[in-house]
């Protein structure tokens, strides 16, 4: 079976998975762009300028990625002192060590198996600093026409996963098990992910794909009718993913923990201020994965309303009211693992949340004019 117009759109963002997953190199943002003077933003001397390298756990997309590149055109990260790189790595597993080491700055490894670490006993150097990503926004999806419109209505049926390696496979557990669910009443089944998983679920193998939402509105939007099904409770407002650093550096660098959450901060700001200009830098940041100009033309391209939901699922709350940007809600966490506890997936509820997660910053982040930067934004052309 052939779906042309979810497999033009993917490409772009397979291409780069490919060639980044295969390089591993580590991309030099501050070379990409010499705009500072063009936009009016003074010159920081490259010596006084602080190296932040970032640990990736997934190669960016335009969605989750462009603000990077945005950020770097605007002078953002010049003008809070420091110089960025990220460097992809293959899953958490492979980010954490790196971060208790001190071999890099900072990481985004997703807070459950780190949670599940800690509650069998371990004892991991880290810290997450800022709440990146503030809700799980992981679901179940089915076909339209799908008789499956709660989480209850999954007994019995085939839920698609990536890899059964998956660091979200407990939580999916757990919610199954809170919503009356026995392990013998339902299979998950790993089919791959994308491309692979949406053809899983239009053929009939799967009655459910467990994705993140980002992946299923692109098969959405390639136009493919489907219903999602969001996790509830304390799972679906559960931080998906974080910036997390050693512990000592909150004492021996609080000030770069500042500038570069304040950065981050800024940026997403300036790419929702305009989506165009912030996906436009990610292409030129990226040529390789450009999409060719008659799909764009074609409207078979949709990386700008992709970027549009994913900014806004965290910048405001479903009803439109603004988030505080790296904030953690603390109580959320407990939640989340006295849940995992009693549903038999955490070894305890003896986890110490209040040292792994802080929100001693979060005030110095948003310390900035955002009208201003959404300014800035505004007046470059795509």
């Amino acid at each position: 079976m052939n779906f042309p117009a979810y497999r033009v759109f993917l490409v772009s963002t397979i291409r780069l998975m490919r060639k980044t997953r295969a390089s591993l190199r580590m991309k030099n943002r501050l070379a990409r762009y010499a705009l500072g003077m063009v936009l009016g933003i003074s010159a920081v001397p490259a010596h006084a300028l602080d190296e932040v390298t970032v640990g990736l756990t997934l190669p960016p997309t335009p969605a989750n990625g462009s603000l990077w590149d945005f950020a770097q055109q605007l002078g953002i990260w010049q003008e809070e002192g420091i110089q960025v790189k990220t460097i992809v790595f293959n899953g958490a597993g492979a980010v954490i060590p790196q971060v208790a080491a001190k071999s890099i700055f900072t990481g985004l490894p997703s807070p459950e198996s780190i949670l599940q670490a800690f509650a069998a006993g371990q004892d991991l150097p880290l810290v997450y600093v800022y709440n990146q990503i503030p809700v799980n926004t992981l679901e179940f999806a089915v076909l339209e026409d799908s008789p499956i419109h709660r989480v209850e209505d999954l007994k019995n049926g085939k839920i698609g996963v990536g890899a059964l390696t998956w660091g979200n496979i407990p939580s999916t557990r757990a919610v199954l098990k809170d919503a009356g669910i026995k392990r013998d009443e339902y299979e998950i089944i790993p089919v791959g992910a994308l491309n692979a998983g949406f053809t899983a679920l239009k053929r009939g193998k799967v009655d459910a794909l467990n994705f993140n939402r980002d992946w299923n509105d692109m098969f959405e939007l390639s136009g493919n009718p489907i219903r999602h099904i969001p996790l509830p409770g304390v799972y679906g407002a559960m931080s998906l993913n974080g910036f997390v650093v050693h512990p000592d550096t909150l004492k021996s660098r609080p000030d770069l923990i500042v500038r570069f959450g304040r950065a981050y901060s800024k940026a997403r700001i300036a790419c929702a201020a305009n989506v165009p200009a912030c996906v436009a830098a990610y292409w030129r940041a990226h040529p390789e994965a450009r999409p060719a100009e008659a799909d764009v033309r074609a409207g078979k391209d949709h990386s700008l309303e992709l970027t549009r939901r994913w900014l806004a699922r965290f910048l405001t709350y479903p009803d439109g009211t603004p988030r505080v940007q790296g904030e953690f809600d603390i109580s959320v966490i407990r939640q989340y693992v006295h849940q995992m506890a009693v549903n038999g997936e955490f070894a305890s509820d003896k986890v110490p949340v209040d040292r792994l997660f802080t929100n001693a910053f979060v005030k110095q982040f948003n310390q900035f004019d955002a009208e201003a930067i959404r300014a800035r934004a505004r007046g470059v052309t795509p």
